[in-house]
């Protein structure tokens, strides 16, 4: 099989997971534009995405992803006391605060499209950003620097007060805020990019 042949088998099964998944509404709404403009392109295609959340989980023990239990989970800033509403639904293991910022995987058909994704997504703010390479698929992962992993309480009590969790919750929202500015810079950028990539290529 082609390497080509490879690359558009891949994206034709990574557009049906999202069309699927559009229509569970399980894709967030802040990346579906940026999703679309990806794949709208031919040399590109979205495997995975997130537009940022902010998370309350519990672990049975350091480490056990596989046993850890979403208490809450958010694509948009919140407030202190839905942290608590989320923590009385807690058991057993330690309770963490997460806040995470956007991660996009992208699959690219060449090295050069790759690494001018590369360029550009890090040209908006996602510094954490890289590209790997198994054996002729590429993958671009998009991602910045912006997270907050906190310990905040454990076997369903909290053990931070008022005044530390309002702070947690502060900079979870804060990484938010600059998680949606660097995800529109973004979708300015891959819009003139791409078109400029269209016109080139006719």
């Amino acid at each position: 099989m082609s390497k080509e042949k490879e690359f558009l088998d891949a994206k034709e099964k990574a557009l049906n997971s999202l069309e699927k998944a559009k229509s569970e509404n399980k894709v967030d709404e802040g990346i579906k534009a940026i999703l679309d403009i990806i794949n709208g392109s031919d040399e590109y295609y979205t495997s995975s995405s997130c537009a940022g959340r902010i998370v309350l989980i519990e672990l049975p023990q350091l480490g056990d992803k596989k046993g850890a239990e979403f208490l809450g989970k958010w694509h948009r800033k919140i407030e202190p006391d839905e942290i608590g509403g989320a923590a009385k639904k807690a058991k057993t293991g330690m309770l963490w605060l997460l806040a995470q910022s956007p991660i996009l995987h992208i699959g690219a058909n060449t090295h050069d499209a790759s690494d001018n994704l590369l360029k550009t997504a890090i040209s908006c703010g996602f510094k954490n950003s890289g590209a790997k390479s198994t054996g002729r698929k590429i993958i671009v992962e998009i991602c910045s620097t912006e997270r907050l992993d906190s310990p905040i309480g454990k076997d369903g009590k909290l053990f931070c007060n008022e005044e530390y969790l309002n702070l947690l919750v502060n900079i979870a929202n804060e990484i938010m805020d600059r998680s949606s500015l660097k995800l529109h810079r973004l979708e300015e950028k891959l819009e003139k990019y791409l078109s400029t990539r269209k016109t080139t290529q006719q």
